[in-house]
């Protein structure tokens, strides 16, 4: 498959305020033509015409019709959908690496992220936002919250955090062979947020705030915090 993709339409449903905006950074990079079609959170949620399009309801979703013969993929989940397109659209291997093994370290971080990373800081914000309930309630929710933290989420995010921190002084300032790739752009929005919460300073990672600040300097980035500002949005 051509990385023009000339045969084919490509849309990506897309949510504000959410993890979607990795998706469009992706095909920026990769020059890969889409749509993007909008949906704004109601009382914070996603809204139920998302089940439409799929199921779960959730964003990203990628939707790749065939031009000649009008067959649609529906893809879901974000690991799949950056496994698909830096395989069938990443021909050039300008996202993905020529070394099998390098390429397959790529791969683990497709996984790692909505996983092994995302997991406990997903529990941490959690975690602060039930400290936010109404006093005398949240007296008692944070004597909890905090027993919670400290028996599992906050050591485990450290852990996280502390591996990526590795990672990045390991592989010449990024996370695979000192260069670009899928791995940094899926891994970005995790790292972002630990930060924006609080959950990682940069005197304790300075490598990776370092990291954040090359990856989201590249015209790619740039353009795609564009097309969201175009909607009406944040990433």
């Amino acid at each position: 498959m051509k990385q023009t993709m000339s045969n084919l339409l490509v849309r990506v449903h897309w949510l504000n305020k959410s993890r979607a905006f990795r998706l469009l950074w992706l095909l920026d990079h990769l020059k890969v033509e889409y749509e993007i079609i909008p949906y704004m959170r109601v009382n914070n949620r996603a809204p139920e015409s998302l089940k439409k399009i799929h199921p779960l309801g959730r964003s990203p979703i990628l939707e790749i019709e065939d031009k000649v013969t009008g067959k649609k993929k529906i893809l879901a989940e974000s690991g799949y959908i950056f496994q698909y397109v830096l395989e069938h659209f990443d021909t050039d291997n300008i996202l993905k690496n020529e070394d099998i093994d390098m390429n397959e370290k790529i791969q683990f971080y497709l996984f790692y992220t909505e996983g092994s990373l995302q997991s406990p800081l997903m529990m941490e914000y959690i975690l602060s936002l039930a400290k936010e309930s109404p006093f005398p309630i949240s007296y008692l929710v944070t004597i909890v919250a905090n027993k919670i933290s400290e028996a599992y989420s906050k050591g485990e995010v450290k852990n996280q955090l502390d591996f990526v921190e590795a990672e990045i002084a390991n592989n010449r300032g990024y996370l695979v062979d000192g260069k670009l790739s899928g791995a940094d752009i899926i891994m970005s929005f995790p790292c972002q947020m630990a930060f924006l919460r609080k959950f990682a300073k940069e005197e304790d990672y300075p490598l990776m705030k370092k990291w954040l600040e090359t990856i989201t300097a590249t015209p790619s980035y740039k353009s795609s915090i564009e097309k969201v500002h175009a909607l009406g949005s944040s990433m």
